[in-house]
């Protein structure tokens, strides 16, 4: 019949370790929750800035608002006149510098946020102490054993106290968590972005803009009718790549907050030396 050795509870007051080594801290692919960018003030510079290949379509819209009143009876209304267009081609603009466009965002949030980090190898630790340390319902083995020829009934021991032990070494080859380590929210702040230069950036794709300008009319008062020519202007822009060139860029964020940061964590290669253990106490013994 198998039989296994039961210790309900051993303590260790304390104790300390020469030397503490691992050899390797594997971390996961660090995920952060959320990043909150708060008062984010950024300044933009351009030696120069080319235009490429620019059209212009203005549109007209023309409608006339007519009034008529000859006392005893009157009407008005609005008549649509149509609309005019016409082309421009500026082919390619330079523009001599872009100096100190200043761009400010209030808060901006960037979610489900990833980076991988290196291994951490060749960590020494030095020395340590330990103490308070408790083991309970200790099973040894988890089996069971047995012993051949011969027999043993049930043995209780009670109040094993051991003053003094040493070990010479621990080595564990790998430790696996299952579960992420959390870390809770961090925030930095004020950050200061260093001026950075870039010698040329190229748009990839076409850039369209419009805008309307306010109405304009021409007004005709002939005493019993008269009326309104307005006039709606409608600029159409296109530019087929923007080129800048000699850009900097500097800035400020005045805090950033990580939020949800959680990373997997797997130790390698851990040993420990010359471990002195004071007194052991074990509450009891029975097999």
């Amino acid at each position: 019949m198998a039989q296994t050795i039961n210790i309900a509870q051993a303590s260790v007051v304390s104790g300390a370790i020469a030397d503490i080594k691992i050899d390797e801290i594997v971390l996961g692919a660090l995920t952060i929750g959320q990043l909150v960018l708060q008062g984010t003030s950024l300044n933009v510079a351009a030696g120069s800035a080319f235009l490429d290949n620019v059209r212009i379509v203005i549109t007209l819209d023309f409608t006339f608002g007519w009034w008529i009143n000859l006392g005893f009876w009157s009407d008005s209304g609005t008549a649509d006149l149509g609309s005019l267009s016409f082309g421009l081609s500026l082919g390619n603009v330079s523009i001599p510098s872009l100096n100190n466009i200043p761009l400010t965002v209030p808060n901006a949030v960037l979610a489900n946020l990833s980076a991988a980090i290196a291994p951490i190898t060749s960590i020494d630790l030095g020395g340590g102490t330990f103490g308070a340390t408790t083991a309970s319902n200790v099973v040894l083995p988890k089996s069971g054993f047995a012993l051949t020829g011969l027999g043993l009934g049930a043995v209780s021991i009670a109040g094993v106290q051991v003053p003094e032990t040493t070990v010479a070494a621990i080595s564990i080859q790998d430790v696996h968590p299952s579960a992420n380590i959390v870390l809770p929210n961090a925030s930095l702040g004020p950050v200061q972005i260093p001026s950075a230069t870039a010698a040329d950036v190229q748009g990839t794709a076409p850039v369209s803009l419009s805008g309307t300008a306010s109405q304009q009319g021409l007004g005709l008062n002939l005493g019993l009718l008269g009326g309104t020519l307005n006039v709606t202007p409608t600029a159409y822009i296109s530019i087929g790549a923007v080129q800048l060139q000699g850009v900097s860029l500097s800035g400020s964020v005045t805090q950033a907050i990580l939020q949800n940061i959680g990373v997997p964590v797997d130790l390698q290669g851990i040993s420990l030396s010359n471990i002195d253990i004071g007194q052991v106490s074990v509450a009891s013994i029975t097999a």
